[in-house]
């Protein structure tokens, strides 16, 4: 599947009906903390708005397609997730939003508060809390969850504290969790949703850092809007640059052929290499 900028999600886009469409995404912004991306139409007909990964398209309230308030009842909700999920809380109860059902966990795992939005709409924020098993609370459970295989890498670092502050500073790598303390740690990351992790070099386990050893045998790619100002930012934090960003021609086949890309690359201080792109087409 090729991306497309003007929709990014590939699995489900819901579409939202409000009656004063202007009104629903500043509303939308300031109590959620929803973001828009694009909005069209003169007079306004439909916006596309995100709160991280989370993407919705708004719209004008209209024959056949109208808001709960309207019809007197709601038909469905909508459940959002969000990591730091106790800030948002707060953030909503404070914006005055009328909160249904109040921050807690759920028989089934999950740390959720329910809301209504101006329009009557029902939300659900939540977060993992746990792994359950369906079966567990009382599901009758037709077919068993199998989670597809991911790929994540873990890189070897000579200064596992310093690697998450370089990470976070040239990349935008969110912590998500860390084990230990100083340089001897382990630690979850993701840029853009996408995990990483690292974990101070342990020869006794056969893991070195490519400082360590002068090559790397991995390089990890990087796919971002705007590689030149990335790769800048990296460089800036401490990386060196190893290639200028610059289009690259690849006649490649199969199903998803590439053939244009912007590319460059950069080595961290820890000796992993990036290589910091965009596809063309």
């Amino acid at each position: 599947m090729i991306p497309n900028r003007s929709v990014p999600t590939d699995i489900v886009l819901p579409h939202i009906a409000y009656q004063d469409l202007a009104k629903a995404i500043e509303w939308l912004g300031r109590v959620f903390g929803f973001e828009e991306q694009y909005r069209y139409g003169n007079p306004l007909s439909g916006a596309q708005m995100h709160l991280g990964n989370a993407w919705i398209m708004v719209i004008q309230a209209k024959q056949g397609r109208v808001s709960p308030k309207q019809l007197g009842y709601g038909t469905q909700s909508l459940t959002i997730f969000v990591e730091a999920i106790e800030e948002h809380f707060e953030r909503t109860k404070s914006a005055g939003a009328k909160v249904v059902e109040e921050l807690h966990e759920t028989v089934y795992g999950e740390l959720q508060y329910a809301v209504e939005d101006l329009d009557g709409h029902l939300w659900l924020f939540s977060r993992h809390a746990r792994d359950a098993d369906p079966a567990g609370w009382g599901a009758q459970v037709a077919q068993p969850a199998m989670f597809p295989p991911r790929i994540a890498p873990m890189l070897a670092v000579a200064d596992g504290s310093a690697a998450v502050e370089f990470y976070k500073a040239a990349f935008d790598a969110e912590l998500l969790w860390k084990l230990g303390t100083g340089a001897d740690i382990v630690a979850g990351l993701a840029v853009g949703g996408s995990p990483f992790f690292l974990a101070h070099e342990s020869p006794e386990f056969g893991t070195r850092g490519p400082a360590a050893i002068g090559c790397t045998t991995v390089r990890i790619e990087l796919f971002v809007d705007d590689p030149v100002a990335v790769l800048r930012k990296a460089v800036a934090a401490g990386a060196r640059q190893h290639s200028r960003v610059e289009t690259h021609e690849h006649p490649t086949s199969g199903p998803s052929p590439i053939r244009h890309m912007l590319q460059g690359a950069i080595v961290d201080p820890f000796g992993h290499m990036w290589l910091i792109g965009k596809f063309l087409d």
